[in-house]
């Protein structure tokens, strides 16, 4: 049985792909497809009607610090039932992107300014 991560909510699902809501920001998922980058070539971000915007910011946010590149869009509309068996039609968009060259160099960056943000904190901590 394979293991699956946080954002993985179906079982049927693949291992690299992160379902995006509009419960968590999208510093959330630019966090969790870094994660994700870090164990898969090739990752996907699938989101549903209000959830399309959070996945657009949080792709973006990936492509533009060099963790990522683009490889597909895609959208489809797709029927899902409501509360009262009520059937609508929303829009779903399927972002695909593939681990950037530069990304275990972007990593290691990213590490040593988070511990060197750490340790000031720190710092600042013992002087009060």
């Amino acid at each position: 049985m394979e293991s699956t991560k946080q954002g993985a909510t179906d079982r049927n699902q693949p291992a690299n792909q992160i379902n995006v809501s509009t419960k968590k920001n999208p510093n959330f998922y630019v966090f969790l497809g870094k994660k994700y980058l870090e164990e898969h070539e090739i990752i996907e971000l699938h989101a549903l009607g209000n959830a399309v915007s959070i996945s657009v910011i949080a792709a973006e946010n990936l492509v533009r610090n060099n963790y990522a590149t683009f490889k597909e869009i895609k959208t489809k509309t797709v029927e899902v039932s409501g509360n009262k068996d009520e059937k609508s039609k929303k829009a779903k968009l399927f972002i695909t992107l593939q681990k950037s060259p530069q990304f275990a160099e972007n990593m290691a960056k990213f590490n040593k300014i988070r511990e060197e943000n750490e340790a000031l904190k720190k710092e600042e901590q013992t002087k009060q």
